[in-house]
């Protein structure tokens, strides 16, 4: 492939993904003056505000299936608590299509739980 082709495939690229985020940010109803590439890389990662990270993948998902914006952040404040505590994260489209999921009265518990063992490692390290 000649550098011209290269080139051009680059062009397209970019402004398909441009494309894809200005239609996002429509549906969001969220003036682009808040968001950016991260790097600068066009298709690599885009910053909504200080709230929401996508990679292109999601941005196509929230396009084609309607994902609201608020089901966005639901989606990554589910990801950072399964982080948080080992569990499988899910990708967008699928928790968009209602994939099972760990409810928050687990996490709630999982949190106090980690909290107790917390304070049991500080009483005991006080102790000696």
């Amino acid at each position: 492939m000649n550098k011209a082709h290269k080139e051009l495939l680059k062009k397209n690229y970019e402004k398909a993904c441009e494309d894809y985020v200005k239609a996002m940010l429509e549906s969001f109803e969220i003036d682009r003056h808040d968001c950016w590439w991260i790097g600068d890389e066009v298709g690599g990662v885009f910053q909504v505000g200080d709230m929401l990270t996508l990679d292109m993948c999601e941005i196509v998902c929230v396009v084609e299936n309607n994902v609201s914006y608020d089901e966005c952040i639901e989606w990554e404040d589910y990801n950072l608590l399964a982080n948080e505590f080992n569990f499988n994260r899910l990708n967008l489209k699928s928790w968009h299509m209602g994939a099972p999921r760990v409810p928050q009265e687990t996490f709630d518990r999982l949190r106090k739980m980690k909290k107790d063992i917390e304070n049991l490692c500080e009483e005991t390290k006080n102790k000696f």
